[in-house]
């Protein structure tokens, strides 16, 4: 459901999710994020803000008490992907680079990520009420908020749009 998520519909996300997530284990220090990047996208920030946590904290916390043998790489690539993909709603389903954002989880929380994409450099900004996108490097990039197509570019380089409250 995360890697081809345009095939299957929100409605169908949320009860796969809500089925299979009392069913499922959690041992593997890989799962955590992609749990997380699905709660997000069916707008169960808790769980979401959850399992991000258990990704995060893989190594910070010594959770497999194993950290003397090497940090667990996966796991920390997927904390960014718990951030990006599931609190920044990134994906790129259609060959359109596409964003439909969450709300910070708290009040004065702020999340910025650069992505470079296609040798465009995009920085996104999402904090309580707004996400900015601000082309940093690059001539023109077509991305989409949501539903709607945004075209940034040089001379227009900042888009600010409201997050959702999906």
């Amino acid at each position: 459901m995360f890697l081809l998520g345009d095939a299957f519909s929100s409605e169908e996300k949320k009860r796969n999710f809500e089925f299979y997530d009392p069913l499922t284990t959690g041992d593997s220090s890989l799962s955590s994020c992609v749990e997380a990047i699905i709660a997000a996208q069916i707008g169960d920030m808790d769980k979401a803000i959850r399992y991000g946590m258990a990704a995060l904290l893989m190594d910070l916390a010594d959770v497999g008490g194993n950290v003397k043998d090497g940090c667990h790489i996966a796991s920390m690539g997927g904390t960014w992907m718990t951030l990006t993909y599931g609190f920044g709603g990134m994906r790129d389903d259609d060959g359109t680079l596409s964003f439909w954002p969450r709300r910070a989880p708290e009040e004065n929380a702020i999340l910025r990520f650069p992505v470079t994409y296609r040798g465009q450099r995009l920085e996104v900004e999402i904090g309580l009420e707004k996400v900015e996108y601000t082309l940093r490097e690059g001539e023109s990039l077509l991305i989409r908020h949501e539903t709607e197509k945004i075209q940034l570019t040089r001379q227009n380089p900042m888009a600010v749009r409201p997050v959702s409250r999906r």
